[in-house]
């Protein structure tokens, strides 16, 4: 057990330097954000003492009683020198879907300087840290999930654009939301993913997907700044990471871009941050660009697992001049 970390690991500071620490200060409560009698989260409080001001991240894993991990959540903020609340938002439709009740662990617990783009110190770690009160997952909210359809017959490459916009509610000043079980590109449609050491290609009949571009925006409206937390789900294997704070401009728009989402393995993202003061909503886009070669007849799921409700948007634009559609259709 790690409770507070040291400049030891980092060149900028002085040896022996303490950043930070847990307090050992927590609370739990289920969010209704929305007020339909189902809770879109279960909030973990988590108090830390920060001595060197600066980037911190929180990433904590939640566990049923058997030890069986749920869901993953993560806090990233700018803090000065003091004692201060760090949330631990965990996703209310992952609780509903894995039909684990609780009381439930928060475990592997990890808090550190820094962030993705700048380096990261550790700060502290454990893996038992605290036990929330009894829920049950069916008091937290269903998921809703509808997959989309494209399809046609064409030759030619294409830009596509899919994008979301939605609304946000917003509770003590923050807003967030979860999509867990992301793919690159979000199809359901079995791809064929080839490897190489510049990135990825994939097939699929009609269609070939190359490996760039593979962008994921997120711009939030209203907001004083966004993060966004990613954890890969691969196998066995998880790895996390949280981006820095990205601040809104004069107009309350605050902008996260990212090439990084491979096509193996799937994600939860997280996206959170601070609202604009007074603001009761936030807005929320995000878009997925994918390039497509098409060379006969094609039928695409797109699947928005986790994704928000709101309106969906699929722009298509010819590349180079030369592109026929024969028929297309796209299912919404």
């Amino acid at each position: 057990m790690i409770t507070n970390c040291s400049a030891a690991s980092a060149q900028t500071l002085t040896d022996g330097f303490s950043f930070a620490s847990l307090t050992g200060v927590y609370n739990d409560t289920g969010l209704d954000i929305n007020h339909d009698g189902l809770l879109e989260y279960l909030n973990i409080d988590v108090g830390v003492h920060i001595t060197y001001p600066g980037e911190y991240s929180l990433n904590g894993y939640l566990y049923d009683r058997g030890g069986r991990e749920i869901v993953w959540s993560a806090d990233h903020r700018n803090f000065t020198e003091g004692d201060h609340i760090m949330q631990l938002a965990f996703d209310g439709k992952t609780i509903e879907k894995s039909k684990l009740n609780g009381p439930y662990r928060l475990g592997n617990l990890t808090f550190n300087w820094g962030s993705a783009s700048m380096g990261l110190v550790p700060c502290a770690f454990l893996d038992n840290a605290y036990t929330t009160s009894l829920y049950n997952a069916s008091n937290f909210v269903d998921p809703i999930n509808k997959d989309r359809h494209l399809s046609g017959s064409g030759k030619g490459e294409l830009l596509v654009t899919l994008s979301i916009k939605t609304t946000l509610p917003v509770f003590s000043g923050r807003y967030m939301y979860d999509v867990v079980g992301l793919n690159m590109p979000p199809l359901s449609t079995p791809v064929e993913v080839k490897g190489s050491r510049t990135g990825y290609d994939l097939s699929l009949p009609g269609i070939f997907v190359p490996k760039k571009p593979n962008n994921f925006t997120l711009i939030a409206g209203k907001v004083k700044n966004i993060n966004v937390g990613v954890m890969k789900l691969q196998g066995d294997l998880e790895r996390t990471w949280v981006s820095s704070q990205f601040l809104a401009n004069e107009s309350g728009m605050a902008r996260a871009d990212t090439d990084l989402i491979s096509p193996r393995g799937s994600y939860h993202v997280k996206v959170f941050g601070d609202a604009a003061d007074s603001v009761t909503e936030v807005s929320l886009l995000m878009s997925v660009v994918k390039k497509l070669v098409v060379s006969g007849p094609f039928n695409l799921i797109v699947n928005t697992t986790g994704f928000p409700s709101g309106n969906y948007s699929l722009a298509v634009k010819a590349l180079n001049g030369s592109f026929a559609f024969d028929n297309i259709q796209y299912d919404d």
